[in-house]
């Protein structure tokens, strides 16, 4: 049986240790890719914290695009709300009109033009929005990657893909959209325990064997799907 296998990682930014060359957790995803064929969604706030426009990094961007095993995503601007303490990082989420809205992803798009590169997908920032700031996300883009729990029955224009797996699981591994195992990750964080740390290579990696022990796998990004 062909089951696809995508795998996504949020948060990605020109921050040593957040997807910078060199960087641990790049040297994993290398090796994924060279053991299995494996491909990666990176989702990338465009001015993560408002410290890190990519504008300014058009290096960075290019190493990642030079990987033909890499698909680069919008996941919001700045990755940030003003009253933290209500709404965490959920940036379209606390934002509550189409203007503010379409005004913040007209400067995410801004960044994304600037380095020469339009990105099909995205992914919220914090996985949560405002039903008024999916209007605007909705024409902005092809598809939405989603968390189902998060998205709370809000049924999208953009085509939508579920799936959250983690490649820190252990008990057991969801086929979503039919045909697909779809992980999700985090490049780093403390507050996150899904991202790329020795442990959880390991752990994906092992899944992975398992997985082409059952199953013929075909290794996509989102885009392709």
């Amino acid at each position: 049986m062909e089951l696809n296998v995508t795998i996504s990682i949020d948060d990605l930014h020109p921050e040593k240790g957040w997807g910078c060359e060199g960087d641990e957790s790049v040297g994993y995803l290398k090796e994924l890719n060279k053991e299995f064929g494996c491909k990666f969604n990176l989702f990338i706030p465009s001015n993560y914290h408002n410290q890190y426009p990519i504008s300014e990094h058009k290096d960075w961007i290019d190493f990642w695009l030079d990987k033909d095993w890499i698909e680069l995503s919008a996941h919001g601007h700045y990755h940030m709300c003003n009253d933290k303490e209500k709404f965490g990082e959920c940036e379209f989420f606390e934002i509550n009109t189409q203007e503010e809205a379409n005004n913040r992803i007209k400067q995410c798009l801004s960044e994304w033009s600037m380095v020469g590169y339009v990105p099909n997908g995205w992914r919220n920032p914090g996985w949560l929005a405002h039903p008024e700031s999916i209007k605007i996300i909705d024409k902005s883009f092809e598809y939405v990657a989603l968390h189902n729990e998060h998205n709370h029955q809000v049924q999208w224009d953009s085509k939508m893909f579920f799936g959250h797996d983690g490649i820190n699981e252990t008990d057991s591994i969801d086929i979503w959209n039919t045909d697909t195992f779809m992980f999700q990750s985090h490049i780093a964080g403390d507050w996150n325990d899904n991202c790329w740390v020795e442990e959880n290579y390991l752990n994906f990696q092992n899944i992975l064997h398992y997985l082409s022990t059952q199953y013929n796998l075909s290794y996509k990004t989102i885009k392709e799907l």
